[in-house]
C-alpha cells in the first residue's frame, strides 16, 4: 500500500462531508480505517532542544513506562485488524524497546498494510535494521534537525552526527536487498537551521531517500528551544521549496511540506494551508502507549474494539459528522497536519 498516495488523495477531496461518509462506511463495515501511533516505551536516548524531553519536570511526571512483551499479542488482537497503518514511535524513541521485531511480526500476521518506525537512528545497527525489515517493516522515518554536524548535534542533544549518517548508509544498503523498504527524513526546521536545507542534497544525496518531510517548529511542551517565530524566513521559504521540488522530481522523492510558513504568531503556531484533514484525526488517529489506549474509557484488556464502538454509538457519531459544519469541527480540533503533500513519481 502506498500511504503517500492515500494522503494525496485525501488532500484532494475538499468536502469534509464526503470524507466522513467514507470513514463511516469503512467503520460500519469493520474495514481498516485507523492510523495507529504506538509508543512501546516512553523514554528517549537524546535531548533534542525542540522537544519536551528537555523539560525535566515534564519527563519526570509524564514520560515513563514500557510495554510488557506479553501485552503485544493482546494489542495486536484488539486493534491491528482495523489499522491502515501502524507507526512505531510517536512521542518517544522506540529503539529503546527490545521487542520491536516481534511487534512488526504481529502486525504482519494481522496483515497491516503499512508499518513504519520513527526514530532518531542513533541506536540502530546493521543487524537491527535487517531484522526489522525481514520481519516486514515498510519504512524507516529518521528525525533530523540539522544538515551540518555542529547544527545537528546542537539541536539533537547527545546525538552523534557520524552515527546518524552510518544509519542512513546501512538503510540504503539494506534497500538493495529489500527495494520496497522506504527511507524517510523528517526535518524539523526553525529560523536557525532553515538555511542549511540548501545544502541538504549535497550532504545527503548519496542515500536512497524516498520521502522528505519539512516540518515547521512547533511548541510541544516547555522545550529548551523557545524561538518559534518563522517571520525571518517567510520570504526565503518559497524559493527553497521550489528547489526541493525540483530535486524531488529528479530523484523521484515524495515531498511533504507546508505551502507557506506564514502564520499569525499571536494566535497560533499553525501555518497557513489548505489541509483540513485534522477534522478526521479524533476518529482515525489511534494512540497506544504504555499507559493509554485509543480513548479514556477503552478497557482494551477486557473489551474488543467493536464492543467499544457499539457502547459509545461510535458509528452514529461518525454519521452525524457528515452534517456538521466545518466551522464547528474546526472549533473542536487543532490542525495536527500542518503540511501539504506533493508527490513526484515516474
Amino acid at each position: 500500500m502506498n500511504v503517500y498516495q492515500l494522503l494525496r488523495l485525501n488532500s484532494r477531496i475538499k468536502s469534509h462531508r464526503l470524507k466522513f461518509l467514507g470513514l463511516w462506511l469503512l467503520s460500519v463495515s469493520g474495514k481498516r480505517h485507523l492510523s495507529i501511533q504506538l509508543d512501546p516505551v516512553l523514554a528517549c536516548n537524546l535531548r533534542c532542544t525542540m522537544c519536551y524531553f528537555t523539560d525535566a519536570e515534564f519527563v519526570r511526571k509524564k514520560m515513563k513506562g514500557i510495554m510488557k512483551k506479553d501485552d503485544l499479542a493482546r494489542i495486536s488482537e484488539v486493534i491491528f485488524k482495523y489499522a491502515l497503518k501502524l507507526q512505531i514511535g510517536c512521542a518517544a524513541e522506540p529503539t529503546l524497546f527490545k521487542d520491536n521485531v516481534r511487534l512488526v511480526e504481529l502486525a504482519k500476521e494481522k496483515k497491516v498494510p503499512f508499518i513504519s518506525m520513527v526514530t532518531n537512528g542513533n541506536l540502530l545497527d546493521k543487524k537491527q535494521i535487517f531484522d526489522l525489515v525481514s520481519a516486514g517493516l515498510d519504512e524507516f522515518i529518521l528525525s533530523m534537525h540539522g544538515v551540518h554536524k555542529e547544527t545537528y548535534e546542537k539541536f539533537m542533544g547527545l546525538a552523534q552526527f557520524e552515527k546518524f549518517h552510518e544509519t542512513l548508509s546501512e538503510i540504503t544498503a539494506v534497500k538493495q536487498q529489500f527495494p520496497q523498504v522506504k527511507l524517510r527524513i523528517n526535518y524539523t526546521f526553525n529560523s536557525d537551521n532553515f538555511g542549511e536545507l540548501r545544502s541538504f542534497f549535497e550532504r545527503c544525496g548519496k542515500y536512497k531517500i524516498d520521502v522528505i518531510q519539512l516540518r515547521p517548529v512547533d511548541k510541544i511542551g516547555e522545550s529548551a528551544y523557545q524561538n518559534f517565530s518563522l517571520k525571518s524566513i517567510e520570504d526565503q521559504y518559497p524559493d527553497l521549496v521550489a528547489n526541493f521540488q525540483e530535486e524531488a522530481i529528479k530523484r523521484n522523492i515524495t515531498l511533504l511540506f507546508p505551502a507557506s510558513v506564514k502564520r499569525n504568531e499571536n494566535q497560533s503556531l499553525k501555518v497557513a494551508g489548505n489541509n483540513d484533514s485534522s477534522y478526521l484525526m479524533p476518529y482515525t488517529y489511534c494512540y497506544v502507549g504504555p499507559d493509554f489506549f485509543w480513548k479514556d474509557d477503552f478497557d482494551w484488556r477486557n473489551e474488543g474494539f467493536a464492543k467499544w464502538q457499539e457502547r459509545n454509538r461510535w458509528n452514529w457519531r461518525l454519521f452525524k459528522n457528515i452534517f456538521v459544519s466545518k466551522s464547528t469541527l474546526a472549533s473542536l480540533n487543532r490542525n495536527m497536519l500542518n503540511y501539504d503533500v506533493e508527490i513526484h513519481q515516474t
